[in-house]
């Protein structure tokens, strides 16, 4: 990684700070790069997941399932773009895929590896701390996996390495960024369903009901469209990490004085 070639300041970052951050990488620069892989990835997974709702006839809480197992993968193409464009590399939509297809099996392994440590916390379900700590130790594994080219083994290792003494401040990031993925949820279902379909057109609700049949084909459209922040939040807290833990704010600054110095002299040899 190109330090001094970073997008952002590398420096430690409050949750608050950090979200809002992502919120507005995930507008400018990299709107147009999701745009497409959005429309490559996250489109058909979501029509996908609507035609199993109507044919198959599901019940609601199946297919809410069934979405978060098809978009909990799909993170990684964001996770290998926000990776390669936060630090000033121009690529393109198939360079991303490219690269998240050529880590796919590791990353798949990873997330069952990292899917079972979930499970076993969530046995003491009974408990608050037992499930968010062990999805605390599991949050940086993607990075790790996609963008530092580690194994399924090594890429947990690694992610529950950088969280061993914050791992609750990490659960609360999370928590927060669930909460934001909730609001997309519930925006998509009130722009769509209550403001365009209902009120706008006047058509009712054909196309499900949040509130009165558990799922809405407006409220899935929103659960898919919040992958892309999702990705960036996670990635942002991962360089928050980094910056906290290997000094990259500090090595920055050596690199500018030691820029400046070379500046000086070479001033001072024309002189």
């Amino acid at each position: 990684m190109k330090l001094d070639a970073a997008r952002i300041v590398l420096r430690p970052r409050s949750m608050s700070e950090t979200l809002d951050l992502a919120l507005r990488f995930c507008t400018e620069p990299a709107a147009k790069l999701y745009a497409k892989l959005s429309a490559a990835t996250l489109l058909p997974a979501y029509l996908a997941t609507v035609a199993v709702y109507w044919f198959l006839d599901l019940d609601p809480f199946d297919v809410w399932l069934l979405a978060l197992a098809i978009v909990t993968p799909l993170q990684g193409v964001f996770t290998v773009a926000v990776g390669r464009m936060m630090f000033a590399e121009d690529i393109g939509a198939a360079e991303v895929l490219g690269q998240y297809m050529r880590r796919l099996p590791a990353y798949l392994g990873t997330l069952i590896l990292t899917r079972l440590l979930i499970a076993l916390t969530s046995l003491g379900f009974f408990l608050i701390i037992p499930p968010l700590w062990g999805w605390a130790q599991t949050t940086f594994s993607h990075e790790a996996c996609l963008l530092e080219q580690a194994g399924p083994s090594a890429a947990f290792k690694r992610g529950q390495g950088m969280v061993k003494v914050n791992a609750m401040s990490t659960a609360g990031l999370l928590l927060l960024m669930s909460l934001a993925a909730m609001a997309f949820v519930m925006s998509a279902e009130g722009l769509f369903n209550y403001g365009l379909l209902e009120f706008v057109l006047q058509l009712g609700m054909p196309l499900g009901s949040l509130f009165d049949d558990g799922i809405s084909m407006a409220a899935l459209l929103g659960l898919f469209l919040v992958v892309p922040f999702w990705s960036t939040a996670r990635f942002l807290a991962y360089v928050d990490q980094r910056t906290r833990r290997d000094g990259w704010d500090v090595q920055l600054r050596f690199m500018a004085i030691q820029v400046r110095e070379q500046g000086q002299q070479h001033q001072e040899a024309r002189a």
